[in-house]
């Protein structure tokens, strides 16, 4: 019998990890938020602006099974040290010209190439630095920090822009990059002098075979377009949706912002409430076909409300439903699959999920060319969940077996 050991220094560990991985989110959703204001600093039309948030679903779907890999024999510090360089010297290689749209495309693409190598990394630093009975807990605080990323970057970026400048905005974020560098190879350890956990052997079947076998589940099917759609469709609200409340409803960047960060922090509540009902209840399929029907109502809600307040409400109620199907899905897929096949099947749902986000955002952008309005691509996102309510009922329930 082996020695087990648990050390404070794993919360040390997890903390930087976190503040890492929001600094991938911040990164991606920053431009997002000022969109407008882009177009006009930079005299390019809304269709270039969309690339520097589009470019981070586009190298997720290329390098993440990669960088997977890379994780799994490497270890985590090896991942999220690669992903850190890359996020840090490129957010700090766009004060090389602010005003340039191919200094700041590229930047944004390095980040991008980051961004994998650290999000896939949660599960490893959990079952390298914590006990299996916490390993929940680190996972989940670990992406809880994905949206904290998200809301200050949504939130923060506009106020900062506005208050105190565009260049400023960079020097600030730029900053918090090379500190990430600084704490990352300062204070992180590839692993404690003593293992937490037993260490198991390695049993999973990783590759093609995986993926063949877990393809050849009708529900894990059925969940991989839910989650397709779901993910693709949150990945085009976000990247439009300052643009959508400015011509829509006339509501300013600032305010725009705001409500953008509170859909993200209401997402983060659902996340936490959600599945502990979920759990205590033991079911998940009610939820899969509150986030679709719900998620599709304020979609529609979101092109007839009037005025700041109501779309407040109405994006605390979306962000509350829609986001927090993210983890109803990826414990219905461990479910489904078996623990044997839980990492694949979840890499194979977020592969399916950014790749619908290639797609969504500029066929958005497209259908907004088209009509001259936002009105028609928000019915196409609606209509997708519409589909994704469909899929949910056909599902059939995992918790109960």
């Amino acid at each position: 019998m082996g020695e087990y050991k648990t050390y404070k220094y794993r919360w040390v560990i997890l903390a930087i990890y976190m503040y890492i991985a929001a600094l991938t989110q911040l990164y991606w959703l920053n431009f997002a938020a000022i969109d407008t204001f882009i177009e006009q600093r930079l005299s390019i039309p809304a269709s270039s602006v969309m690339w520097f948030t589009l470019v981070f679903p586009l190298v997720q779907v290329l390098l993440t099974m990669p960088a997977g890999l890379i994780i799994d024999r490497k270890g985590f510090k090896y991942g999220v040290g690669i992903g850190i360089l890359f996020t840090g010297i490129f957010a700090m290689l766009r004060l090389v010209s602010p005003d340039s749209f191919t200094v700041l495309l590229i930047s944004q693409i390095g980040i991008a190439i980051g961004q994998p190598f650290v999000l896939n990394s949660v599960t490893k630093l959990a079952v390298t630095w914590f006990p299996q009975k916490e390993e929940a807990t680190a996972v989940g605080l670990g992406s809880m920090a994905l949206f904290i990323g998200m809301m200050i970057g949504l939130g923060a970026t506009p106020a900062l822009v506005q208050s105190l400048s565009y260049e400023t905005m960079f020097i600030i974020y730029g900053t918090m990059g090379i500190l990430g560098i600084l704490l990352f190879f300062t204070l992180v350890k590839s692993k404690p002098e003593t293992s937490p956990r037993e260490i198991e052997a390695h049993e999973e079947i990783t590759g093609w075979q995986g993926i063949k076998h877990i393809l050849k589940m009708r529900d894990f099917v059925i969940l991989g377009f839910i989650a397709l759609i779901g993910i693709g469709v949150f990945n085009g609200l976000a990247t439009w949706l300052e643009k959508i409340l400015n011509e829509l409803h006339q509501i300013p960047m600032t305010d725009a912002g705001t409500i953008s960060a509170i859909l993200i922090l209401s997402g983060m509540i659902g996340c936490i409430i959600i599945p502990m009902v979920s759990d205590k209840i033991m079911r998940r399929k009610p939820f899969l076909l509150l986030a679709s029907s719900i998620g599709a109502a304020s979609i529609i809600a979101l092109m007839l409300a009037k005025g700041y307040s109501l779309n407040m409400l109405n994006g605390i109620i979306l962000g509350f439903f829609l986001i927090s199907a993210l983890p109803i899905m990826l414990t219905m897929s461990a479910e489904i699959t078996g623990a044997r096949f839980a990492g694949i099947s979840v890499g194979y749902l977020q592969l399916l999920g950014n790749a619908a986000a290639v797609a969504i955002v500029p066929i958005m952008e497209f259908m907004r060319g088209a009509t001259g309005q936002f009105v028609l691509p928000l019915a196409f996102i609606a209509g997708l969940l519409g589909i994704s309510f469909i899929l949910a009922i056909v599902i059939r329930e995992p918790a109960k077996s």
